[in-house]
């Protein structure tokens, strides 16, 4: 499959310059990481999380959880985390499981943890279970625009 289109088009527009990082196919972001060869704290995983206002999107390293307490202090939102049938409708060119963390892409607001400004590389979901995005800090930056930035992550 390679990138999701919306992703695609959403970094062209953007002028964001990127490599493709095949790998043999994965389950999980972090297995993905393992096999592509890549530290696991350069790759960005997305975390979709709902509330009555609707979705957003929490951007955190692969090998780190999620902490719902600390984004319902940010956000003064009581948001959980959104399931598959419920999200999947927005990614709809993207593998079920293989969500990118560029919630401009696809409207969403974003949440994202600070630790993923420490890198110099980023990595990211394609939107299958075969490709990484790779990309600079500076263009990463650049995707994640308007993002939040704070420590999300439980540790």
């Amino acid at each position: 499959m390679g990138m999701a289109s919306t992703l695609e088009t959403y970094m062209l527009r953007a002028g964001i310059e990127y490599d493709l990082v095949h790998h043999t196919p994965s389950a999980t972001i972090s297995e993905a990481a393992q096999k592509a060869h890549v530290r696991k704290n350069c790759v960005a995983k997305a975390v979709v999380l709902k509330d009555k206002n609707g979705f957003m999107l929490a951007v955190i390293p692969s090998e780190e959880r999620l902490s719902l307490d600390k984004i319902e202090s940010l956000t003064n939102r009581h948001l959980s985390l959104s399931n598959e049938p419920e999200f999947s409708p927005m990614f709809d060119d993207c593998k079920i499981g293989a969500v990118p963390p560029i919630g401009n892409a696809y409207g969403l607001n974003v949440l994202m943890d600070q630790a993923l400004e420490e890198n110099t590389d980023i990595y990211f979901e394609a939107g299958d279970h075969e490709n990484l995005v790779h990309v600079t800090d500076w263009d990463f930056e650049i995707l994640m625009r308007g993002a939040l930035t704070a420590e999300i992550c439980q540790h």
